[in-house]
């Protein structure tokens, strides 16, 4: 089975609250969470396009690009800048000194 992991994080955010969508699941699970009452055709568009991921009916970039245009017509798209290298690079432990 493909990895149902996105090849670019998605960043959405509702109430100061922002959440980071990794993989096909997690836009599953945003979009099930997302209220009845505000649901439409772009957000069935996008469930059918992840949950045929997720089968392996569809690609992911299929999903990730349903799921990115659901978030930005809704609003909840969030452009979270990216860490620079030096920020993101190895950890160091003081493990290794005792």
């Amino acid at each position: 089975m493909e990895s149902d992991a996105f090849k670019q994080p998605v960043f959405v955010g509702e109430n100061g609250y922002i959440q980071k969508i990794d993989c096909v699941m997690d836009a599953i699970e945003f979009l099930e969470e997302w209220p009845v009452e505000r649901r439409g055709l772009l957000h069935a568009a996008a469930c059918e396009a992840c949950y045929s991921a997720y089968d392996g009916r569809k690609p992911v970039e299929a999903a990730h690009k349903a799921f990115m245009a659901w978030a930005r017509k809704v609003g909840v798209i969030e452009d979270v800048p990216t860490a620079p290298p030096w920020m993101t690079g190895p950890k160091i432990s003081n493990a290794n000194l005792l």
